[in-house]
């Protein structure tokens, strides 16, 4: 705000107490305007008020254009949209020589899983980088930027490359991450799975039957979301289930939180939420234990469901 404009609002705005009181009659009510007996000629008003803010509206108008087209180039000129992207890497153990790449991107916050064989949270124990790598706020605790498994990044620098050791609870080596700066596609969130059983790894999972394995990344991909483009989704049936199938090949894939009893697993994948994915032979029924009751569902193709809603509504 100028000197003119601040002299402006005090001209306005100061009347001295004196003329006010002299200028109020004792039946003076609220609504009455004794303003016009002291106030500036309109002329004069009108030059001190042209003076303070010299823009007509259409010169506003103009201005306000003008600073959104700025912002707009000055968002261009920080590069494009990063294309985001969910990965999750297995590791067989932490000294096992790998040392997974993570694409970070300033303006965005990247979230690390941390979980054991059987998808069970492994907590953080220690955390060491680069406080530039950490979120706005967090530089002077980097324990902070850690809640129990997971570990949020936000770097604070354009290009900003560095690594972060990450001990995990129970493990005599820490892991060691590259963390690179790109301006590019960058990693909204990564979850780390190593082979092994976590501290938290329930150890009736781990007795698994013969034909049984880990690591199956279509299940992998399914606990977040990726559906394999040749599956046919299915409809569930059966005790309110809340769950997904679908049919690949020879195979049944299902996403629940309940627990499968009946068929026996190909694969399984329990992902940090609780949730299950599993691999199993093709059937049409199975049965699974949710909130402590045994369930049976069906599974029937799309198709033939929207043909019997068509019969029932035809009756």
């Amino acid at each position: 705000m100028t000197i003119r404009t601040l002299a402006l609002l005090s001209l306005i705005l100061a009347l001295p107490p004196s003329l006010a009181a002299a200028a109020e009659p004792a039946n003076q009510t609220a609504e009455t305007d004794v303003w016009p007996e002291h106030a500036l000629p309109d002329g004069d008003a009108a030059r001190q008020g042209r003076s303070a803010l010299p823009f007509t509206q259409g010169q506003i108008e103009t201005l306000g254009r003008l600073l959104r087209q700025t912002q707009r180039a000055s968002a261009r000129g920080a590069g494009a949209p990063p294309q985001g992207r969910i990965r999750r890497i297995r590791l067989d153990a932490p000294g096992d020589g790998q040392i997974p790449v993570i694409a970070l991107r300033r303006g965005y916050t990247t979230v690390l899983s941390f979980t054991g064989m059987t998808g069970a949270p492994w907590p953080i124990a220690e955390t060491v980088l680069d406080s530039r790598f950490l979120p706005p706020g967090q530089e002077a605790a980097p324990e902070a930027a850690s809640a129990g498994h997971l570990l949020y990044l936000a770097p604070q620098q354009a290009y900003l490359d560095g690594n972060a050791v990450v001990a995990l609870a129970g493990l005599a080596e820490p892991l060691v991450l590259a963390l690179r700066g790109t301006g590019g596609a960058a990693d909204f969130r990564v979850d780390i799975r190593l082979a092994m059983p976590g501290p938290n790894a329930d150890p009736a999972l781990l007795a698994q039957p013969e034909g049984f394995h880990a690591g199956d990344p279509v299940l992998l991909g399914l606990l977040g979301g990726a559906v394999p483009p040749d599956a046919e989704r299915l409809a569930i049936e059966g005790g309110g289930h809340e769950g997904r199938a679908w049919r690949q090949g020879g195979n049944l894939l299902l996403v629940t939180r309940a627990y499968l009893l009946s068929p026996g697993p190909w694969a399984a994948e329990r992902g940090p939420g609780g949730r299950w994915a599993y691999r199993l032979p093709d059937t049409p029924q199975a049965l699974v234990s949710a909130r402590g009751r045994e369930i049976r569902l069906s599974f029937r193709s799309m198709e033939t469901t929207t043909q019997l809603q068509d019969i029932d509504d035809e009756r």
